[in-house]
């Protein structure tokens, strides 16, 4: 376990795929989390045989509730994860050009420079949630 989070911490781009069991693999997304920006940035994914779980790798983030600033880019790639994995379990392609669509709406929002609070701005959840959807309605209407 330290070793493989001393690996991800010194040498990232050696890795894209790690596989272990729940405690360990919460451990490790957590780690990971932080080397692209906290857990805010980190979406999820538990991926079984013939189903499937997308979650933001931060869970439900009880404190944040209500307020109105919590970065929602995890939940909203965690849903780009989800498309993409339909798409490829059930030979949708629009599914992956959808997927594609939101990972690229949400670079695009960050481009720029909407940052939640947790990224040093100031937009709210509602607002960046409002962005990516003009970005993924231009992007598809391109």
């Amino acid at each position: 376990m330290d070793a493989i989070n001393v690996g991800l911490i010194l040498h990232p781009e050696n890795y894209d795929v790690l596989v272990s069991e729940n405690i360990f693999g919460d451990i490790i997304s957590d780690m990971a989390a932080a080397l692209v920006g906290g857990m805010g940035m980190a979406p999820s994914g538990d991926i079984g045989y013939d189903h499937a779980m997308f979650q933001p790798a931060h869970g439900s983030a009880p404190t944040l509730a209500g307020k109105n600033v919590a970065n929602p880019i995890a939940a909203i790639l965690s849903g780009a994860m989800m498309l993409e994995w339909l798409g490829e379990k059930h030979g949708i392609e629009d599914m992956n050009r959808a997927a594609e669509a939101v990972r690229e709406a949400v670079d695009n929002v960050l481009r720029k420079g909407h940052l939640t609070s947790d990224l040093g701005g100031s937009t709210s959840t509602s607002d960046f949630g409002d962005y990516t959807v003009q970005e993924i309605q231009a992007i598809l209407n391109r």
